[in-house]
């Protein structure tokens, strides 16, 4: 049998996304499928660039310059060109799209080029990015009606929520979704004392984490806001971020202004960060939208209870009392009694959960399945 020719295409190489990728890319059977690549280069984190030279063993990379998360007319334009020659090129079966920019423009530039299999993952739309205006928000919906209808064979939904959000708005049939988990492969973790050790972090202190870039979309001024409130309250409690992004400055500066400084730790960007979580009493996440987030399941994996807003990804991956607690998006007398609450809860449950909802063989099984079909 031939093997199937695929095409994957993504504007960002950081985060969650880059994890979900690099996966597909490390995990789908080379017998059975041939890889090719095409990624902005302007969004790399340092674990792509580490993994690099392997992942070009097995399959072909493209950088594209032209291709940015920012719109922008010429850009776009030169990255839609780009893309379609190289489509011509490789001639694939299928041509597989990861997130909203590289999602338009590769859905078009494979539907002009005649790929009969289109699949779109969209990572969180962004028409639910509270960020932005109604009117762009009712553009985004438009844009993504046109192409799920026109231009994609099937979008795989990272969660039932995110799924659910398009058909709330009417992109499509619900036979063109599927929802196909985000899944990690099992891996030796050191211990919690070992990376308190490393990070400088007492073994009797309660330490909460996130992992993730310093967005809006994160809301890190409200992981401020609890940390803030709970050391005031009690100062064995210390709080930990790991990720820089824009929003850097604001925060650094909130810690100095609180006199925070010591109870409040900016590991800034780690390529670690799956190890770091093992320091941590409780994963506290204050997204505002999410697909289906691969940090918190991190923290699931390293049996770390999870605290999370109330909002689309999160709501699916906390099962309350068994891997942790959601919380709203403000500050009330809840979010306080819900963190101690998560911080006695049984390791061993929620490492069960892991492997029960997010192995990784059963995220490549689906996906694998559905290209060779």
């Amino acid at each position: 049998m031939d093997k199937k020719r695929i095409l994957l295409i993504s504007e960002s190489m950081g985060g969650g996304l880059r994890k979900h990728v690099v996966q597909l890319l490390s995990g789908l059977n080379k017998d059975k499928v041939e890889l090719f690549f095409i990624h902005g280069s302007h969004t790399l984190d340092e674990s792509f660039m580490n993994d690099y030279s392997h992942l070009k063993k097995n399959c072909k990379m493209f950088p594209c310059d032209h291709l940015t998360r920012e719109i922008s007319p010429k850009e776009d334009v030169l990255a839609y060109q780009f893309i379609s020659k190289r489509i011509k090129e490789i001639k694939p079966d299928i041509v597989h799209c990861h997130s909203s920019k590289a999602g338009v423009i590769g859905r078009l530039a494979a539907k002009r080029r005649g790929v009969k299999k289109i699949f779109y993952t969209p990572h969180a739309y962004s028409f639910l990015a509270p960020e932005f205006s109604g009117k762009k928000k009712f553009l985004f919906v438009q844009i993504e009606k046109f192409l799920s209808r026109f231009a994609t064979t099937k979008t795989f939904c990272v969660s039932i929520a995110e799924m659910q959000a398009a058909l709330e708005v009417n992109l499509d049939k619900t036979d063109k979704f599927q929802v196909i988990y985000n899944g990690l492969p099992e891996i030796d973790l050191p211990s919690k004392e070992t990376i308190r050790e490393q990070l400088g972090l007492e073994k009797t202190v309660v330490v909460v984490g996130n992992n993730a870039r310093m967005s809006e979309q994160k809301n890190p001024m409200f992981f401020m806001e609890i940390a803030r409130k709970m050391i005031r309250q009690n100062a064995n409690w210390h709080f930990v971020w790991a990720g820089d992004g824009q929003l850097m400055p604001l925060f650094q500066s909130f810690i100095k202004q609180n006199g925070l400084e010591a109870n409040f730790h900016l590991l800034g960007d780690r390529p670690d960060s799956e190890i770091v979580v093992t320091a941590y009493d409780i994963f506290l996440t204050t997204s505002q939208y999410e697909g289906l987030p691969y940090a918190p399941i991190e923290a699931m994996r390293a049996g770390v209870p999870i605290l999370a807003t109330k909002v689309v990804g999160n709501s699916e991956l906390v099962i309350e009392g068994k891997n942790g607690y959601l919380i709203d998006l403000e500050w009330s007398k809840s979010v306080e009694e819900k963190l101690y609450k998560a911080a006695k809860m049984d390791a061993q449950m929620i490492k069960a959960d892991f492997r029960q909802r997010f192995a990784i063989d059963q995220m490549l099984k689906q996906i694998e399945t559905i290209y060779l079909a």
